[in-house]
């Protein structure tokens, strides 16, 4: 994901839900100023004493749903980060107002949060996830709070099965370290296959202008339908990824045989900076 925002970000940028600063070590460097922001102090300090050395940095605590907290950035940056925060506020509104209020004219806010409604479960609880949208929830909710809003990236169709499985037929409250540790040494493949797979995405990643003269595009990936494509030639090209969603059913079953994986340990998911081992 962060391959992928990093064409799109400017020079200077407000984080929220920063944590322990793994996002914020990749983009920080090359920017003019860097807002790396937290609910978590303790999350902060540990940001401080990794990054401290960069002299643009700037740590603030604040919630995103408070937009109050953020006054101090009014207009100041030309790019909000907020990647998997969203759900975790209440009024989700609010926390739309607080990245349009923190925006210079003409600046975009980068959002990421988790899809599927229908695939809300234990894993989302034990994550303090209020919920899980559509992309026509979120566009109307960016539009709702002053964003234009042109297109979406849909992405993670290779963790759904797995997640539907755990959170809502399982019902588990953690990952096994055996699925984490598979997942993450195929995050090569799994990155060549994902816009083929058949099902929903699990995420969906969004970029908001917030001015009248914002005329670039948002995402250019895994679009669904491609506009330049005659109706016939868009029916051959779904009738071959159909088929090649076929063969890629296989994921599927890799994560039901993940999920039977029984071990002595259990992985929190909702650990900070990462998810952890558990005695």
């Amino acid at each position: 994901m962060t391959d992928t925002i990093q064409p799109f970000v400017g020079a200077r940028v407000l984080e929220f839900g920063a944590g322990v600063g793994n996002l914020t070590r990749i983009l920080c460097p090359t920017r003019n100023l860097y807002v790396a922001s937290d609910i978590n102090n303790e999350h902060l300090a540990r940001l401080s004493n990794r990054l401290g050395h960069y002299p643009h940095l700037e740590v603030h605590t604040g919630n995103l749903a408070r937009p109050d907290q953020f006054e101090l950035y009014r207009d100041r940056v030309d790019t909000t980060v907020c990647l998997n925060v969203l759900e975790h506020i209440e009024d989700d509104l609010n926390g739309l107002a607080t990245m349009r209020q923190v925006l210079a004219p003409g600046g975009r806010a980068i959002v990421l949060v988790p899809e599927g409604k229908n695939i809300y479960g234990s894993l989302d609880r034990v994550l303090g996830h209020y919920r899980r949208y559509s992309a026509q929830e979120l566009t109307d909710k960016m539009r709702h709070s002053g964003f234009e809003v042109e297109k979406m990236l849909l992405f993670n169709r290779i963790s759904r099965p797995g997640w539907f499985v755990t959170a809502r037929i399982l019902k588990k409250e953690t990952i096994s370290p055996t699925q984490l540790k598979v997942f993450d040494r195929l995050v090569w493949m799994w990155r060549r296959i994902d816009r083929f797979l058949p099902w929903a995405p699990e995420g969906l990643a969004a970029r908001g202008g917030s001015g009248s003269d914002f005329v670039a595009p948002i995402f250019t990936g895994f679009a669904q339908q491609n506009p330049n494509r005659t109706q016939k030639a868009q029916k051959r090209h779904n009738k071959h990824k159909k088929g090649r969603g076929h063969v890629l059913f296989v994921p599927f079953v890799f994560f039901l045989v993940l999920q039977m994986e029984q071990g002595n340990f259990a992985w929190r998911a909702d650990a900070p900076g990462g998810a952890q081992r558990l005695e």
